[in-house]
């Protein structure tokens, strides 16, 4: 194996435990403030929405 191949390998393993931490503790988070979550969702379903209805009037 190339060093240059394990050097993209080593950065992309890094960048993936990161972004597991952050993931899960974003989740405990919003599993400890349940509104926050219902929050979230409801942003979430008014993009959703907004999105494919701009498409829809076109």
């Amino acid at each position: 194996m190339q060093k240059r191949q394990l050097a993209w390998y080593l950065i992309f393993g890094g960048l993936a435990i990161i972004l597991l931490s952050f993931v899960t503790t974003i989740l405990s988070f919003i599993g400890n403030h349940p509104l926050i979550g219902l929050a979230l969702v409801a942003i979430a379903g008014g993009v959703f929405l907004l999105a494919f209805e701009s498409k829809d009037s076109e």
